[in-house]
C-alpha cells in the first residue's frame, strides 16, 4: 500500500469514527408519547421480568423532558421510584398527576432525546 492510500484509508476510518461519535453526542427529536411507546413500554416489560437497567436509565433522564415548571416534581417522582426499587411506581405516580394534561395539551410537543440514550436502549432490547 503506498503512502497516499494509507493516508486515505486512515482519513476514511477517522471520518467514519467522527461521524459515529457525532451521532452519539447529538439528539433525536420525538414526542414524549412516542418515546414512551417506543422505549419506555418495552423497558417496563423487561423490568417486570427482572431486568431493570433500561427502565432505571430512562427514569434518570425523563425529568429532562418535562416542562420547566414540572422538572423538579418529575425528578422527585423518578428518584423516589429508583430509591425504593419499585420503578413502576414512577410511571403510576407521574401518569396520575400529569397524563391528562399532557394528553390534552402537549401530546405533539417535541422533546430532544440524547442519541446516547437511544443507543443504550436499542442495545438493551
Amino acid at each position: 500500500m503506498n503512502r497516499v492510500s494509507k493516508i486515505l484509508a486512515i482519513s476514511f476510518v477517522f471520518i467514519i469514527g467522527l461521524g459515529s461519535a457525532y451521532a452519539q453526542s447529538g439528539t433525536t427529536e420525538t414526542t414524549l408519547h412516542d418515546f414512551m411507546e417506543d422505549y419506555t413500554k418495552p423497558a417496563s416489560k423487561k423490568a417486570k421480568k427482572g431486568d431493570k437497567a433500561a427502565l432505571e436509565r430512562i427514569l434518570k433522564e425523563v425529568p429532562n423532558f418535562a416542562l420547566d415548571d414540572q422538572k423538579a416534581k418529575w425528578k422527585e417522582i423518578s428518584d423516589a421510584a429508583i430509591a425504593s426499587g419499585d420503578l413502576e411506581s414512577s410511571c403510576k405516580n407521574c401518569h396520575k398527576e400529569y397524563k391528562k394534561e399532557y394528553k390534552k395539551s402537549y401530546r405533539k410537543r417535541p422533546i430532544q432525546i440524547p442519541n446516547e440514550l437511544i443507543s443504550f436502549l436499542k442495545a438493551s432490547k
